[in-house]
């Protein structure tokens, strides 16, 4: 199956976990992030997906499709954050450590600077950046 983003980030899904599964992770394979499965946990916008990375690493995504995406990882890393970037064609807009201890990156389409001004300050959101202006 030909996938990508577009097909599932640009584009509202049918509300069908098995069919944004499919999508997802064929999208991930495609670009070479082996070693991940996720499953759709909430398929109604925000679309929640939930896997493990190498059998081991957590990975939880969370989108509204065109308008964010979320990744939570157990520990940072620059190998899904870059092909993360690759699949949604646009830069992270901020990272933070959320309270569960996970590395959350963050992808605005409109620049997320809403988004930054909403989690500035608030202690919930620890080793906030700022990682794309506008």
């Amino acid at each position: 199956m030909a996938t990508d983003s577009r097909t599932w980030f640009y584009t509202t899904p049918d509300a069908r976990p098995y069919f944004i599964e499919e999508r997802v992770n064929h999208t991930l394979w495609k670009h070479r992030l082996a070693n991940i499965h996720m499953l759709c946990t909430h398929a109604e916008s925000p679309i929640r997906m939930e896997g493990r990375w190498q059998n081991e690493m957590p990975v939880v995504f969370e989108w509204q499709p065109g308008k964010y995406f979320i990744l939570r990882t157990g520990a940072e890393s620059r190998e899904i954050i870059g092909v993360m970037r690759q699949i949604l064609k646009m830069r992270p807009a901020l990272t933070y450590q959320d309270t569960d201890g996970m590395f959350v990156v963050e992808w605005h389409t409109d620049g997320g600077e809403a988004r930054w001004r909403e989690v500035q300050g608030q202690p919930q959101y620890q080793s906030l950046r700022r990682l794309r202006r506008d």
